[in-house]
């Protein structure tokens, strides 16, 4: 896959798409465009001279200040004024504390099941020994420049233009007769969209809604979705070796080791699950940063009710940036991984910190180095918050407008969380490995409204450190 680091842009974007198309529909238009850029000369600011444009840019006036966006905007604009209009800018009689976006939310299977889970399968990948390099199938790969995914490029892998692999996937299923080869999840999305077809029953009632070829949604009985993906996609930086142990179970442990000789180890189910990760020094020491290996069950009816969130509708300075994220959960307990990311009543005990300089083109999920200055002071703030405790963990979240399918827009929405925690790492070197990234669709609407809404194409982040169990 092509994933060249990202070029400047120098053309103007192209104009918004008819309001009434969905926020996945112009996918194709998107990485037609981005492809067609991929041969231009790089031209990658580093961290300093991005921190540097950000405070040339703070003491300039805003085009159209106290302004916001229209939501049907059909003319085109300057990258510049698309972030300027992008942002969520206080109109009168907005308040500043809105009702948590989780306060909303209906039970379903998929919470309900993470509520219920207090230990993981059976996965043979906890009891292997890392030292046996003979136990599982092995696969190994050295990460490039050509080969890293980038927070710039519309990935290659875009929704419309899945029907062919699926199709193939279907004939492939119907040839075969071996159910196991549908239930290793595992295996089947790191080898692509190939086996995975729309429609496919899985196991634990879950029949695949949406396949990607990174992605899989698959949908409960209950009709809610969730997403099966990569988590160590972030972890694949250039000048990184990939080694995967593919073990009988489904169950994998991917050691990733960088140049500077440390190494970070996960451990994954068969559906893809982080189990546990560690990040290993070049001297020897450990750091576990996530265990999910053990949960206690989660009665979500006792969970205090979502409080009223604070929206900064501008971007905050550094002082207030960290002390939002620094504000610790109200509770006596921790939660797994997976609680945390499919129970919102859980999630909500810490509060988001919106990211209102970063939203997204319909259909796109793909950030520009100009897009990327914009971090730079939450790039800094999460760097130095890994450097005073490297056990800290943040996840990103991605949304969508209400236009599109459920399937679709939870896709697209996990990319989006993906690409902000790519331009973290590209530009700030904040350590992908304390950072999990999630989509939630049209799930928590900031804006409600069922059509196309750039307040909503968002990414928002929470510091999860006090609810999650790491030992």
């Amino acid at each position: 896959m092509r994933a060249k680091r990202p070029p400047a842009p120098e053309a103007a974007p192209e104009p918004r798409p008819d309001p009434g198309t969905a926020d996945t529909a112009p996918q194709a238009d998107s990485d037609q465009d981005a492809d067609a850029t991929e041969d231009q000369p790089a031209a990658t600011p580093d961290a300093q001279e991005l921190e540097q444009r950000l405070q040339e840019k703070a003491q300039q006036p805003r085009p159209g200040d106290g302004q916001s966006q229209s939501p049907g905007a059909q003319e085109p604009e300057s990258g510049a004024q698309q972030q300027a209009d992008g942002q969520a800018q206080a109109q009168p009689g907005q308040p500043d504390e809105v009702q948590a976006p989780e306060a909303q939310a209906q039970q379903n299977a998929v919470a309900q099941r993470a509520a219920e889970k207090t230990a993981p399968d059976a996965a043979a990948a906890l009891s292997a020994s890392e030292d046996d390099a003979g136990e599982g199938e092995a696969s190994e790969i050295q990460i490039t420049d050509e080969n890293a995914r980038s927070s710039a490029e519309e990935f290659a892998t875009a929704i419309t233009q899945q029907q062919a692999a699926q199709d193939q996937a279907e004939q492939r299923a119907e040839e075969s007769d071996d159910d196991d080869k549908l239930k290793n999840i595992a295996g089947m999305l790191l080898a692509g969209a190939a086996g995975m077809a729309v429609g496919k029953m899985l196991s634990n009632d879950r029949q695949v809604a949406l396949n990607t070829g990174d992605r899989v949604v698959v949908t409960l009985p209950d009709g809610s979705q969730q997403l099966i993906k990569d988590d160590n996609i972030l972890l694949y930086q250039p000048g990184s070796n990939v080694r995967t142990q593919t073990f009988d179970d489904g169950s994998t442990r991917t050691t990733v080791l960088r140049q500077d000789g440390s190494r970070v180890v996960t451990i994954r189910d068969a559906n893809m699950n982080v189990l546990r990760r560690t990040l290993v020094r070049e001297d020897g020491s450990e750091t576990r940063l996530i265990d999910d290996t053990e949960a206690q069950p989660v009665q979500i009816s006792d969970l205090p009710a979502p409080p009223p969130v604070r929206i900064n509708r501008e971007r905050l300075d550094e002082a207030a940036l960290r002390e939002a994220l620094r504000r610790e959960a109200d509770v006596d307990r921790r939660f797994s991984l997976g609680q945390i990311r499919n129970i919102p009543e859980v999630r909500a005990l810490v509060a988001p910190v919106n990211v209102p300089e970063i939203t997204f083109e319909t259909g796109s999920a793909a950030i520009s180095p100009d897009q990327a200055q914009e971090l730079a002071t939450l790039g800094k703030v999460i760097r130095d918050s890994i450097d005073q405790d490297p056990r800290e963990i943040y996840m990103i979240e991605g949304y969508t407008d209400a236009v599109g399918s459920d399937a679709a827009n939870l896709a697209l929405s996990d990319r989006r969380a993906e690409s902000v925690a790519l331009a973290l790492t590209e530009y700030f070197q904040v350590p992908p490995e304390n950072m999990v990234v999630q989509g939630y669709g049209e799930q928590f609407l900031l804006v409600p409204s069922d059509g196309p809404e750039r307040q909503n194409r968002r990414v928002a982040l929470r510091r999860i450190t006090d609810l999650l169990a790491q030992n």
